[in-house]
């Protein structure tokens, strides 16, 4: 299955700016080949089911001989396993030449199954999913396809932080280590209002699956606002320069198909860990993973709060950056966290 681009419009531009900033430092291991889990028709939590179901995904690096060195990757909000080639490699966060990192498209990013490329259920036809939908098939292809039975880490960003939280509740005793960077395990009201807000634009610009390019100032504006802080927005963007700031961003929209983005989007508005993971204030709590939770106090796309709470309550470690790029802490915080990160991945 390959990639199609539609031409539609699409709000996805401020979320993925994070592969935009991974790209602008070093390269990492580039060149890994794009492959796929064919798993047939899925079952999704809420009952309804993927018709001839693919998830893709790429590997670096090699299976040591224990089988006790690999590390899953899934991708960000609309991001693919091949924006994630650029932080894999030596000095970035996760090191092919000691791990075997497997990198997943998440579904709905039009890689794996998608409103965009299915043949049977395309557009409107696409089920809604989850998270734990998506986490579900990775440890499908995990355990199936690569035959791995246990994970020495998760580490995931943005979305693909949610989708860690996700591992932990669904699959406690899989993993050895969890790393999610500013994801979460439930979003607040606050992170509701911008994901629904975004939902909104998107229905407010379709007619018969075809968008209207009016919807894309709003939604370009609705998301750089919660992108970062206005400080740094300030900093970044004189008045002069907005109006190509917003035209970029708007051009940049275009690559990715709307109902794509509404699929993830809508996942996101419904993840909650908290049904599967129980109550990890009380005392018997099943989770023995090792945590590193990395989150930007001045977030203001996913609140930092409940995976600051959720870290607490697990005793794991936590790492919080007072940045003023906020969601985006990777931009101003990158060599921080590759160093706290490779370091707790080692021990």
């Amino acid at each position: 299955m390959e990639r199609k681009e539609t031409g539609t419009v699409g709000l996805t531009v401020i979320f993925v700016l994070m592969a935009a900033l991974f790209l602008l430092s070093p390269p990492g291991v580039a060149g890994a080949e794009q492959q796929f889990f064919r798993m047939g028709d899925l079952r999704l939590e809420g009952g309804s089911v993927i018709r001839d179901c693919v998830l893709g995904y790429r590997t670096f690096g090699k299976l040591n001989g224990s089988g006790s060195n690999a590390v899953v990757f899934p991708t960000w909000f609309m991001g693919t396993s091949a924006e994630l080639e650029a932080v894999i490699g030596p000095g970035k966060l996760v090191d092919p030449s000691r791990y075997f990192v497997i990198a997943v498209d998440a579904f709905g990013n039009g890689v794996s199954s998608s409103p965009s490329n299915s043949t049977t259920q395309r557009g409107v036809l696409f089920p809604d999913l989850t998270i734990a939908d998506m986490v579900h098939a990775q440890y499908r292809l995990v355990t199936e396809r690569l035959g791995i039975k246990h994970l020495h880490a998760v580490i995931g960003i943005s979305m693909g932080g949610m989708q860690t939280f996700q591992w932990l509740a669904s699959y406690p005793g899989s993993v050895s280590k969890a790393v999610p960077i500013t994801g979460t395990p439930r979003p607040t009201s606050y992170d509701l209002l911008l994901y629904r807000t975004g939902l909104a634009v998107l229905d407010s610009g379709q007619a018969r699956e075809v968008w209207d390019d009016r919807a894309l100032a709003v939604a370009a504006g609705v998301f750089a606002m919660a992108s970062g802080t206005p400080d740094h927005f300030i900093a970044s963007q004189d008045r002069a320069g907005l109006s190509s700031y917003l035209e970029k961003a708007e051009r940049e929209m275009k690559e990715h198909d709307p109902m794509d983005i509404a699929c993830q989007l809508k996942a996101m508005i419904k993840h909650d860990v908290y049904p599967a993971l129980g109550n990890p204030a009380g005392g018997d709590r099943k989770i023995t993973t090792e945590t590193l939770t990395v989150v930007s106090a001045r977030d203001l796309m996913v609140n930092p709060g409940p995976a600051r709470e959720l870290a607490g309550f697990l005793g794991g470690r936590s790492l919080v950056l007072n940045s003023s790029c906020g969601h985006y802490i990777l931009q101003c915080e990158g060599t921080k966290i590759t160093a706290v990160v490779s370091r707790f991945l080692e021990k």
